[in-house]
């Protein structure tokens, strides 16, 4: 649940970037750097969420494992 969540959310954050360039897109077709930063920190931080999540799993389940 919280996987879809996470991919739920980076598709929306995806898309405004993209609605974004096609209002901006104008001389500069490209995107700048400060897109590039934010698109990069919101899958760094998806990515942490996943991990945290999985550990999460493991970790309670881990005294059944034993």
């Amino acid at each position: 649940m919280l996987i879809s969540a996470v991919r739920n959310y980076v598709k929306a954050r995806v898309d405004v970037v993209r609605q974004r360039l096609r209002e901006n897109r104008g001389d500069d077709a490209g995107m700048s750097t400060l897109e590039i930063a934010v698109i990069a920190l919101g899958l760094l931080l998806a990515a942490t969420a996943v991990v945290a999540a999985i550990t999460a799993a493991v970790e309670s389940r881990l005294e059944g494992i034993q």
